[in-house]
């Protein structure tokens, strides 16, 4: 155990630190390359016709609930940055991350965010291949990761009339994670409730899935990651495609059996969590409705919720009623 803060061994001791923990984790790496590791500058090898940049930004205060362990938060920044990779029908290869933190961080907690960070990177089959570091008064952690992909780029404009709207896995277990974390210590919890918490505390990627699709492009028309709320991603969908629309059956919606109670406790509709507020890191996806019959069998993790029509507009069908979506979700720099 180090209880010693990091300000008492600075900068430059702490990215040695860290850099001795990732090269333990590489394979075989071209020497050249691996040098460049340590360098100014990172060094990939071109091995595809594209590579696909994205990045991300988590910030203590908005971003990492109370309960989150500093590995869980380590954890995080590498998957949202995948996410976004996963979502372009991309291969995931590599992650710079940029760390601002308090003085006050002992050598453990620092330790505790690398190792995170390079569990999720190993599970992901991405490697850290530099950053920086810096202080601030709170956690501050941002990521750029790098993809691969040679064709069958999925952009989110290329959206058909009588295509299929899909999601991969839940939806709504973050927003109720949070509503229980609120008013709950975790270990108070019942064990019915653990898939529930881990959601927001250790979000997982539908890996699986996105690798049978990138094997399977035919299949997918658009796709994107469900970070800021079903109903804001289809919002974006919606602007990027001329004339298309979407109907959305709400009994389709697949979700854990608990949330509606907890949803219910806390003066909520079921709709706000399945529909308005994210975090799932799910994919959302167009299918070509002939593919997905093809394959339909080896996709049990891929759930159907709507189709394209062309009204132009964005409606959720249920029993008894059919309305215009409210396309309403998770937004930075907006009053709610």
């Amino acid at each position: 155990m180090i209880n010693m803060k990091i300000s008492k061994i600075g900068e430059r001791k702490l990215i040695q630190r860290l850099l001795k923990k990732r090269d333990e984790t590489l394979g075989n790496i071209d020497n050249t390359i691996l040098k460049s590791y340590h360098d100014d500058a990172a060094i990939e090898e071109n091995t595809s016709k594209y590579t696909v940049l994205s990045t991300d930004m988590l910030i203590q205060h908005s971003h990492f609930p109370k309960q989150m362990t500093y590995f869980q938060m380590g954890e995080k920044i590498v998957t949202v940055n995948v996410s976004d990779i996963l979502a372009m029908n991309a291969t995931p290869v590599s992650i710079l991350i940029a760390m601002a933190l308090p003085s006050t961080l002992t050598i453990d907690e620092f330790d505790e965010i690398i190792d995170g960070i390079l569990y999720k990177c190993k599970e992901y089959g991405v490697t850290l291949i530099g950053g920086d570091l810096n202080q601030s008064d709170e956690i501050i952690l941002s990521a750029t990761t790098t993809g691969k992909i040679n064709k069958n780029i999925k952009l989110q404009s290329n959206i058909q009339e009588d295509n299929l709207v899909a999601i991969t896995g839940q939806l709504g277990m973050p927003a109720a994670a949070l509503d229980l974390l609120s008013k709950y210590e975790i270990k108070d919890l019942s064990n019915e409730y653990e898939e529930i918490i881990k959601s927001i505390l250790e979000p997982n990627l539908p890996v699986k899935t996105a690798k049978f699709l990138r094997e399977h492009p035919t299949l997918i028309t658009s796709m994107t990651d469900i970070t800021d709320g079903l109903a804001i991603e289809l919002g974006h969908l919606h602007e990027k495609n001329t004339n298309i629309g979407f109907e959305i059956y709400a009994d389709k919606l697949p979700y854990n059996k608990h949330i509606s109670q907890i949803a219910t406790e806390n003066n909520k509709s079921l709709n706000e969590y399945l529909l308005h507020f994210g975090e799932e890191f799910e994919l959302l996806l167009t299918l070509d409705k002939k593919e997905y019959l093809k394959y339909k069998d080896k996709l049990n993790n891929i759930h159907i919720i709507g189709k394209v029509n062309n009204s132009d507009k964005i409606t959720l069908i249920s029993q008894k009623s059919v309305k215009t979506m409210k396309i309403t979700g998770y937004e930075h720099l907006k009053e709610n």
